[in-house]
């Protein structure tokens, strides 16, 4: 447990102290939310745009998290070596794996309480739902968007191209899912095959959750993220390497 502790410390520093990581993963989200706010709601907002789309404003914080930040770290510790110099260390190597997870959450986490109370002081929104199903349903998002960056981290033999391979699937979700443009104001096919993007199931379960709507109409988009997070994790763990070289 202290060299958890200790590694989490020092990752949870390096990330906080990453610019792209604060801007992407934490203003971000509240600046759309901001800017969404003033545009159709201003003081009225809880019963506006922002209650409609809330969980997209959650789901922006994931998206940089799970797509750019947690692939792109472990390609970068790849390529220096650092993961094949504690492979043979006494120190296990999914020790570093656990504690990556567990500071992406901390951002992700970080990201979402801010966006929560900037919407509740500046636009007087209001959780109707309960907080355990939103809790839950956040964390189940997270987990399933985290397994596809697991997965490009796996799978992609340098930075190069896991920086190509998490750009292609970043920039379409965040924009056609519904988190920096509001959903509802694209055109109707646009809607239809933008439903198909994970981040999309998972603003919809986000924001039913958080205005109370039953999480058992949620079905399909609990079983589609649930799917992800399942195969996502089962593939990065099967293809997951330790140096740029091997095969494992």
């Amino acid at each position: 447990m202290r060299a958890f502790g200790t590694l989490l410390k020092t990752e949870l520093r390096l990330s906080l102290r990453s610019i792209d990581m604060l801007l992407f993963a934490v203003f971000m989200p509240v600046v759309v939310l901001v800017v969404v706010g003033l545009i159709y709601g201003g003081a009225n907002a809880d019963s506006g745009m922002i209650q409609e789309t809330f969980g997209a404003f959650l789901a922006i914080g994931i998206c940089a998290v799970g797509l750019m930040g947690l692939p792109l770290t472990l390609a970068e510790y790849r390529h220096r070596k650092v993961l094949k110099r504690l492979q043979v260390t006494p120190m296990h190597p999914a020790l570093l794996l656990a504690v990556q997870l567990v500071t992406q959450a901390i951002v992700c986490t970080i990201s979402a309480v801010l966006v929560v109370a900037v919407a509740v002081l500046t636009f007087g929104y209001r959780i109707e739902g309960s907080i355990t199903a939103l809790l839950a349903s956040f964390v189940l998002v997270m987990i399933s968007i985290f397994a596809i960056g697991l997965v490009v981290a796996s799978t992609a033999r340098d930075v190069k191209r896991a920086g190509m391979i998490a750009s292609v699937l970043y920039f379409p979700m965040l924009i056609f899912s519904g988190t920096t443009i509001p959903f509802p104001v694209f055109p109707e096919m646009v809607q239809r095959a933008a439903a198909i993007l994970p981040l999309r199931h998972g603003i919809q379960l986000l924001t039913a959750a958080s205005s109370g709507t039953s999480l058992a109409s949620m079905g399909p988009q609990i079983l589609v993220l649930t799917g992800i997070a399942v195969v996502g994790i089962a593939v990065s763990v099967k293809t997951f390497r330790w140096d740029m070289d091997s095969s494992r």
